[in-house]
């Protein structure tokens, strides 16, 4: 057998039969599908219970979550009655007040401050305190206004980061004492 060498297209031959023909089996695999998918067409769909059951337990989470709101927080009533209830910090729920090892650490940092504060020059005792006191209103702020509104997530995020902020600030005003004694 000899082998020809071809040097222009128009030589190579126009009709060649492949090896072997796919056409069947493509042709049975999209009818296959087609049957599987007009048989499932056919069946009913039965969802049965799934979502009256759903239903059911969306408005009981619903009505649990009212009802420990409800007694979590003073009602809108409760604070028009007496308005100076308001401004208390006892207003705002026990999970949203700061808890007593915070309390003692946070009052030992303010002792260290203090001392601190009195060895510092004048003009930077002066920033140092505006900055400080500046967080402190800004925490007895935000407590005032969870007490108004205490499912606030904005405000709780904002109490935890303030106080954050002071413990931060109280612990740089401490620890650079330190580093000059």
């Amino acid at each position: 057998m000899t082998t020809r060498r071809v040097t222009r297209l128009d030589e190579l031959a126009q009709s060649v039969p492949p090896a072997r023909d796919l056409w069947p089996g493509i042709a049975a695999a999209i009818d296959a599908e087609k049957s599987a998918n007009a048989a499932a067409a056919r069946a009913p769909r039965s969802f049965g219970w799934r979502p009256a059951g759903a239903m059911a337990a969306a408005i009981a989470l619903v009505t649990v979550g009212v009802f420990i709101g409800r007694s979590i927080s003073p009602t809108g009533a409760e604070l028009a009655r007496n308005p100076a209830r308001q401004n208390d910090p006892s207003t705002i729920p026990t999970a949203f007040q700061r808890d007593e090892n915070y309390r003692k650490q946070r009052d030992v940092l303010i002792g260290e401050v203090q001392k601190r504060l009195q060895s510092m020059p004048a003009a930077e005792r002066d920033k140092v305190s505006a900055s400080l006191n500046t967080l402190r209103r800004s925490i007895t702020e935000i407590e005032a206004a969870l007490g108004r509104d205490p499912a606030n997530a904005l405000l709780q995020e904002l109490l935890v980061s303030s106080c954050q902020e002071e413990m931060r600030a109280l612990t740089a005003v401490r620890e650079a004492g330190g580093q000059e004694t």
